[in-house]
């Protein structure tokens, strides 16, 4: 079987939609409904929500210390979009990243969930990579590999060698160059 194309794919996902998300609780896992885009108490009303944080960040702030424990989550996809750096007057890239194999791909992520929803709830995609460089890309995972993130004595150590995991299963992906579009306003 071969795997469809990018546009038979589900559909996109953008921020601020509802995304289902896998987490452990009570050592078992249980999938939830969650915004993708984080604001944590701290940030309401003067930073826009969160759709990404780096994995050195998240493991080595205090300030993310109780999300970091508790609501570690994945988020199940078939693959993702990534705009390439260009000038605002090119045309920008996109690239198409899915798995070589057609099981899904396992993104690494913080979710606050609340039992009443509320204004902070929301998800964070978590990155990794070489922070001087600014190559930061999603932490991703195929398989069973996908479940040492949600361990719940996760610390920064065994968080580097998951990321170091996750780079090492990057040939298990394909990359695709898929279409061209106009930057808008210089975003």
């Amino acid at each position: 079987m071969t795997n469809p194309k990018p546009h038979e794919r589900q559909s996109l996902i953008k921020p601020n939609m509802q995304v289902s998300a896998i987490r452990r609780r009570g050592g078992h896992l249980e999938c939830i409904k969650v915004r993708w885009g984080w604001s944590p108490i701290w940030s309401v009303g003067t930073m826009p929500p969160m759709t990404h944080l780096p994995l050195h960040l998240v493991m080595r702030s205090k300030v993310f210390a109780q999300i970091k424990r508790e609501g570690r989550v994945l988020v199940a996809v078939d693959g993702w979009y990534l705009a390439a750096e260009t000038a605002t007057s090119q045309p920008q890239s996109l690239t198409y990243t899915t798995s070589r194999q057609s099981s899904p791909i396992f993104l690494a992520a913080l979710a606050q969930a609340s039992e009443t929803p509320n204004g902070c709830d929301g998800l964070t995609l978590v990155t990794y990579g070489d922070i001087a460089s600014k190559q930061q890309r999603l932490l991703a995972f195929t398989g069973e590999d996908a479940l040492q993130w949600l361990s719940p004595d996760l610390d920064w150590e065994q968080a580097q060698q998951i990321a170091a995991g996750a780079a090492a299963a990057e040939p298990q992906l394909e990359h695709a160059t898929t279409a061209q579009r106009r930057v808008q306003g210089g975003h």
